[in-house]
């Protein structure tokens, strides 16, 4: 669930990005990424759905493997003496 949660939350800040940066310019009164400093007219934002799918494979995959040694102790621990000084 956090790994869809942080896929859809990224999804709609890359997709409104710039509404996202006229909204704060709009709080704050003041031009963020000025055009004339950064030479930029909006803030570029391009998503690829194949790098995006890699992307979230990848930190699914990487979470499932930090998760094996830890149970594989765990399995291996008698519970009786994990408990006894408890």
């Amino acid at each position: 669930t956090g790994t869809i949660a942080g896929v859809l939350l990224g999804v709609v800040i890359c997709l409104n990005i710039e509404s996202i940066r006229q909204f704060f310019s709009w709080m704050t009164g003041r031009i963020l990424f000025n055009p004339e400093l950064y030479f930029l007219s909006q803030l570029p934002a391009k998503m690829d759905p194949r790098e995006t799918t890699y992307v979230v494979i990848m930190a699914l995959a990487l979470s499932f493997l930090a998760t094996l040694f830890p149970a594989w102790r765990a399995a291996r621990l008698d519970p009786v003496e994990a408990l006894r000084y408890e």
